[in-house]
């Protein structure tokens, strides 16, 4: 098999009944895709253009079933994350011969959105993702024999409304790792998650820009705030429809960077914001029954600006699992 032949398992997308290209008659695969049922598929057509470029369409609907459009005009940004994460794991085991017991381990996600490209409409929003495997500085780096070829990869992307108006543009970073691999020494292995959950108070959901408690991350901490930082605990219910359906014993980092926005929002309360960049590192995976706190800063800003930018990370076990930069504007 080539490297610009799909592999058998993935039906060919049909490029013929849409303008530029793009079909979005249908979504691809859940396994390639791999969305686990945080969100469902969003990826409906992809093809290769080059040796390290392709493109991949995709749809959002009018009202996700968990990311609710903001404010009632705009798409959540964060469907521009997840499209750019389904996006990259369906290139990596199309393209790449990723073998398909294989984890995967996002170690960075960036993004950045322009607000009047996210405006939702009355109909399911389509898309365009321009995609580039970003080379990796030494050479051989990223290569293995017996794992696909392939141990990590970097991908950069544009967005594009069918419309051709520009959205915003991302960039991940992916760890492939056997499937008995461990990512750190206090990592779960895959299986069942084991013991109670922990299940904090959950903050108003108003407070965290969310309309049902069930989908609040931030739970009431046991300790006060100190001035100008706050602080909560990570609050998921392991029943929520949003987890994989096969339980790992950790979180999605899908769900971490949800709670990353929803402490950005607690921040700005009552004013409601909209985030237009996020710039997160995971450095370990956050184990869905140990105590995780959830710290926001606001940071001080030097321009006549609108926008607020706050860092939030979160620690769990005395180390820091991850950190993420966001920084918003008001909707009003």
């Amino acid at each position: 098999m080539s490297l610009t032949d799909p592999p058998p398992a993935l039906p060919a997308p049909d490029h013929t009944s849409h303008r530029g290209g793009r079909s979005h008659l249908r979504t691809a695969p859940r396994r390639p895709a791999d969305p686990g049922a945080i969100t469902g598929v969003l990826i409906t057509d992809w093809q290769q253009t080059g040796t390290d470029t392709f493109v991949l369409g995709a749809q959002w609907p009018r009202g996700h079933a968990f990311y609710t459009p903001i404010a009632g005009v705009w798409h959540d940004p964060l469907l521009a994350a997840e499209s750019l994460r389904q996006a990259s794991l369906l290139v990596g085991r199309s393209y790449d011969g990723i073998p398909r017991g294989h984890r995967w381990a996002v170690s960075e996600l960036d993004i950045e959105v322009a607000p009047a490209g996210l405006l939702a409409h009355h109909r399911p929003s389509t898309f365009q993702l321009e995609m580039a495997r970003v080379p990796d500085p030494a050479p051989g780096a990223g290569t293995a024999p017996g794992t696909g070829g392939v141990t990590a990869m970097t991908m950069e992307a544009e967005l594009l409304r069918d419309d051709d108006t520009f959205v915003g543009a991302g960039r991940i970073g992916l760890r492939i790792l056997p499937p008995t691999a461990r990512t750190h020494p206090h990592a779960i292995r895959p299986g069942p998650p084991t013991g109670p959950p922990l299940l904090p108070r959950a903050l108003p959901p108003p407070v965290v820009g969310r309309l049902n408690t069930r989908d609040v991350t931030l739970g009431i901490p046991a300790t006060r705030s100190e001035q100008g930082v706050h602080v909560w605990q990570l609050r998921i219910d392991p029943t929520h429809p949003a987890l994989p359906d096969e339980p790992t014993g950790h979180i999605p980092v899908m769900l971490l960077l949800e709670a990353a926005r929803q402490a950005a929002q607690a921040v700005s309360t009552p004013y409601r914001v909209l985030p237009i960049e996020i710039r997160s590192t995971f450095h370990h995976p956050v184990e869905l029954h140990s105590p995780c706190t959830i710290t926001a800063t606001p940071l001080r800003q030097y321009d006549a600006t609108e926008e607020t930018a706050v860092r939030v990370t979160g620690t769990q076990n005395g180390v820091q699992a991850f950190d993420s930069l966001i920084v918003t504007t008001p909707t009003d």
